[in-house]
């Protein structure tokens, strides 16, 4: 296949269909193998194809070696492996392969000690899952591995599917330990993956500013940032999240730790909750806003960003003076400048002045490949107010 390859030069792995020069787009055989050529003939990579998707090739290797062989998927495996002991020596939850960022694009595998979960976005891997199994198999030996085929995303590749045990065994609820606080989270019926490992670094640098606090975690999912607080020595927490069972599930696991008493969980909208609050008067030391992503595309993103001056703008009025607002941003479709400008600009509209005291992004085991900016999508501040 003849393709321009502007993009693909510098190390973006997508060609879309305006860039293929020849075969016709719609004579390509989805999911297939092709070698992939700039204009003149030469040789740019290895990919796989789906003329039914906006990224019609995703090149997995600028080599020439065979991506439809078992021993390429283990050796990508093995490197992504290696590179999450190098950055989190000895940790066993965490992400161990990220996509793009690992060169594997459209598979993402979560670990929780002995079960993974796997999702496949793209059509080029579901085509090839028994490789993929073989490989995790080798590479993992895991106990049980899921699949998340229930995400929106793969209707994109023309893929539909739900959540399921692959193989193994896979408990109903797992349990695992990020920070020194133990979890147990459902791995087939929960959000994405079951837990969010992206915020682990940014959590474990405000478990060391809480001693004594009384902190908020708003949009709790399974109370990431207030058992963190508590099982660090916050003297009380506020875990809000819409969705009953994560709330259950925070109660379950805040029982883990030994630290229900001090924990106070809300089933609610986090805006309206969050505008009961501020009528009230009510004040917290340190308020963690973690929202899902506002912005599913680019053209939802200023419609995001009304949405993240609002929540923050509420959010500032309850920390107390002297207080801290952890807040963030995991759409990838929201810039850093426009985010950071929303959240400026919600505090300000609170009436308070602020600083800030901290810039963080995704853990080290959400690698970023600087050629995509796709794979840099968490942004993370923190305020004092």
């Amino acid at each position: 296949m003849r393709t321009l390859i502007g993009r693909v030069r510098p190390g973006h792995p997508w060609i879309f269909a305006n860039d293929v020069l020849d075969p016709p787009v719609s004579k390509l055989v989805p999911g297939e193998q092709v070698a992939v050529l700039d204009p003149h003939g030469k040789f740019c990579g290895h990919g796989y194809v789906n003329p039914q998707s906006l990224i019609t090739v995703r090149i997995l290797t600028r080599t020439r070696s065979d991506i439809d062989h078992r021993g390429f998927w283990v050796e990508r495996l093995k490197d992504a492996a290696a590179l999450r002991q190098r950055v989190f020596p000895g940790r066993t939850a965490l992400r161990v392969c990220a996509g793009e960022a690992d060169h594997l694009g459209g598979l993402i595998i979560d670990r929780y000690d002995d079960v993974l979960v796997v999702q496949m976005t793209s059509l080029g891997v579901d085509q090839r899952a028994e490789l993929v199994r073989e490989a995790i198999v080798e590479v993992f030996n895991p106990r049980g591995v899921v699949r998340r085929d229930d995400i929106s995303v793969r209707a994109h590749e023309g893929l539909s599917g739900v959540a399921h045990v692959w193989f193994g065994e896979v408990p109903e609820r797992q349990r695992f330990s990020e920070n020194g606080v133990q979890y147990a989270a459902d791995l087939v019926g929960g959000q994405k993956t079951g837990f969010f490992f992206d915020q682990a670094e940014n959590r474990a640098w405000m478990a060391e500013r809480v001693k004594g606090a009384t902190v908020l975690d708003l949009y709790a999912h399974l109370g990431g940032w207030a058992l963190t607080a508590l099982t660090h020595g916050a003297a009380s927490a506020t875990a809000v999240d819409v969705s009953a069972p994560a709330c259950a599930q925070i109660r379950a696991n805040a029982e883990l730790n030994d630290v229900a008493g001090k924990l106070r969980v809300e089933t609610a909208d986090c805006k309206e909750w969050l505008r009961a609050q501020v009528d009230a008067g009510a004040r917290y030391d340190v308020v963690c806003v973690d929202p899902p992503a506002f912005a599913k595309n680019r053209k939802s993103a200023g419609q995001a960003l009304g949405a993240y001056k609002q929540v923050n703008q509420l959010a500032a009025a309850l920390v107390a003076p002297g207080g801290l607002l952890f807040t963030s941003s995991c759409s990838h479709h929201v810039p850093w400048e426009r985010f950071e400008e929303a959240v400026y600009t919600g505090v300000r509209a609170a009436g308070r002045r602020y600083v800030r005291v901290r810039r963080g992004g995704q853990a080290a085991d959400h690698p970023v490949l600087p050629a995509v900016p796709e794979t840099e999508y968490l942004k993370h501040l923190v305020l004092a107010l």
